[in-house]
């Protein structure tokens, strides 16, 4: 299994039973190819298949879960996620232009 990060996470109102009823339903694996799955404050963690194939991955990138996009990426499996700080500013200029709408 390989760990993947996604943008959704408590504060958008995801639950693990979305995450892995959308990754069911968009590629067709089932419940066995999933591993764990780990809800944070803005993003999640799951597990996914080693060597995923790329057809695979790209339907993931274009899934929607609690009204988000999951961004999907690959995370390095020596390290734990930390969200890059350009990424967090970004997210919080998002959030100011949307406010001032």
């Amino acid at each position: 299994m390989e760990r993947y990060c996604i943008e959704v996470g408590h504060s958008h109102g995801v639950k693990p039973s979305n995450i892995l009823g959308a990754i069911l339903n968009e590629t067709g694996l089932s419940s066995e190819h999933v591993g764990q799955i780990k809800i944070h404050d803005d993003y999640s963690t799951v597990d996914l298949p080693e060597g995923m194939p790329k057809d695979i991955f790209n339907i993931l990138k274009k899934v929607w879960v609690a009204g988000r996009q999951l961004e999907i990426s690959r995370l390095d499996s020596e390290r734990e996620v930390l969200r890059p700080p350009e990424k967090k500013r970004a997210d919080k200029i998002k959030k100011k232009e949307r406010r001032r709408g």
